[in-house]
């Protein structure tokens, strides 16, 4: 996973990784365990944290699934404002640079 890679840069730009999913928590523990993640995962089973960053639509026609969670990334700075965010529904690999840019200007 490129943000566990690129985890000791975030760091010393001032930065911090967490994770935020609808999955059960045992599913993310799961994960964080196989990927050797070295950041928390949230459970966001209701949705908040994808409702308060903009995130968290209702799908509508064809295979209607409900509810959901986009994929997105989102840097925010030491006083929890969003600086940076990718609406990265198709990967979640995002450019170092974009994060590491987006927290010097904070």
């Amino acid at each position: 996973m490129k943000l566990q890679a690129d985890l000791k840069k975030i760091h010393a730009a001032g930065g911090d990784v967490v994770a935020a999913t609808v999955d059960p928590i045992s599913t993310s523990r799961s994960v964080a365990q196989q990927l050797k993640l070295g950041f928390p995962i949230l459970q966001d089973m209701d949705h908040h944290l994808g409702d308060a960053f903009g995130d968290y639509h209702l799908v509508t026609g064809g295979m209607d699934m409900g509810s959901v969670d986009n994929h997105a990334v989102f840097v925010l700075d030491k006083r929890g404002v969003v600086r940076w965010k990718d609406m990265a529904g198709d990967t979640m690999n995002v450019d170092e640079g974009d994060i590491l840019r987006a927290l010097a200007q904070a």
